[in-house]
């Protein structure tokens, strides 16, 4: 992770919170989700996704290695 992204403390975050956080575009985010099976938040009833603290840290973790270290999904994966 690269350390610069500050997590606020709360149970959870909406995608657009997870956008702000990580600097990703929610499309981006989505798209993880069908990549990386650890990766799946929760959903509230009205279907919206709820990421939790560590979900966060995930796709933080997924962006250093994709874009940082210049790992492909599929090694991502493996990481």
């Amino acid at each position: 992770m690269e350390g610069k992204e500050k997590i606020p403390e709360k149970f959870y975050f909406s995608i657009g919170e997870v956008s702000k956080i990580t600097g990703l575009p929610s499309h981006v985010i989505r798209f993880w989700e069908s990549k990386f099976p650890s990766l799946q938040p929760q959903k509230s009833k009205g279907g919206h996704r709820r990421y939790q603290k560590k979900e966060v840290e995930l796709i933080l973790t997924i962006k250093d290695l994709l874009y940082n270290k210049g790992f492909t999904i599929e090694g991502a994966k493996r990481e």
